[in-house]
């Protein structure tokens, strides 16, 4: 078809796949989305609504579909992929804000969009960006990274009782420190946010451990910036609460962090912490991924390397047949534990 068109129609072809329209920025609001004209490979994101014709595929926010502005009103064809997004747990979505998704079902849906690896486009809170630095570290970056190491744990948490995993991660906690485990803990929990302030980088990089405990129990793939950012790439040990232990260890760098689940109770895994931290050869086994890449690395590699709507502009420039997702509330909600709901 692209050579019966011929040379102005491919030129026409390519363009138009290649714009994302995003619907409407997260929540409303502009500062926690892409910003207009943002370039994922060889795509461009826009939220200018009025070019809806051109888009390859359009991005709609969990929160962003409102009954009065129902896009197929303005424009739909069947060239066009319709992609649902969300990076919160189902449990956030559907006790704190009490969404349902019933209005992404009947077939309105074609592609999911989500941290889970078994979507349609894996969009994990480590985006390539940020995932291909840190996975080409050395030996010498980790010798100078544990040199700067003499506290043990840092907790920095502010939902303290808004859902059933934020009351379950609060009493584990409580029970490291009574176990006799130090953490530092800061954040709104603790009313001590100014003293949070005035911490440097250099006091941050400080610790070994960093308390990477989610505010919900087994969904699916569910690894925030907790684990992310303030473990794995500030030089931590991510300790771990909340997703299943086989899918950190699918997602993850292998070794690279301590679960909760592998331990009896809080008083066991405080003890084995305060272990680590006068045993500076067993703690840096945790950074072996780091010294020793084998084959699973490589694997994490490529996982990571494209990401969130780089994999999106990757599909739609593939020419792609349509794949409709009869029910978003199937994905999302009904194929999630118990304990994540």
């Amino acid at each position: 078809i692209m050579f019966v068109v011929g040379h102005r129609g491919v030129f026409n072809f390519v363009k138009r796949r290649s714009l994302l329209l995003l619907w409407r920025p997260p929540w409303g609001l502009f500062s926690e989305g892409r910003n207009e004209g943002f370039r994922a490979g060889e795509c461009e994101m826009t939220y200018n609504r009025s070019r809806i014709a051109e888009a390859g595929a359009v991005i709609f926010h969990y929160s962003g579909l409102d009954k009065d502005e129902m896009p197929w009103k303005h424009y739909r064809d069947s060239d066009q992929y319709f992609v649902f997004t969300s990076m919160e747990s189902p449990n956030y979505v559907m006790h704190a804000e009490r969404r349902s998704m019933s209005k992404f079902d009947g077939g309105f849906i074609n592609w999911t969009m989500t941290y889970r690896s078994d979507g349609n486009v894996f969009s994990p809170y480590f985006e390539s960006s940020s995932a291909i630095p840190v996975f080409k570290r050395d030996q010498a970056w980790l010798n100078s990274t544990l040199a700067t190491k003499s506290k043990i744990a840092l907790w920095i948490v502010s939902n303290c009782a808004l859902l059933r995993g934020s009351r379950l991660r609060m009493d584990y906690v409580t029970k490291l420190v009574e176990a006799g485990l130090p953490v530092d803990r800061y954040g709104g929990c603790f009313k001590n946010k100014e003293e949070l302030a005035k911490k440097s980088s250099e006091d941050f990089n400080s610790y070994k451990f960093y308390l990477s405990f989610e505010n919900a129990e087994h969904c699916k793939d569910y690894m925030t910036e907790k684990f992310w950012r303030s473990g794995i790439e500030y030089g931590k040990v991510p300790v771990v609460w909340g997703p299943k232990k086989s899918d950190v260890e699918h997602l993850a760098p292998p070794g690279s962090f301590i679960h909760a689940d592998d331990f009896e109770s809080p008083a066991k895994l405080a003890a084995y912490l305060l272990y680590l931290d006068k045993n500076d050869t067993a703690y840096r086994e945790y950074f072996k991924w780091v010294e020793h890449p084998g084959k699973e690395m490589e694997r994490i590699k490529e996982l990571y390397a494209r990401t969130r709507e780089e994999v999106l502009c990757d599909k739609l420039l593939s020419n792609p047949s349509p794949n409709i997702v009869e029910s978003v509330t199937d994905f999302f909600y009904n194929s999630e534990s118990k304990e994540c709901l």
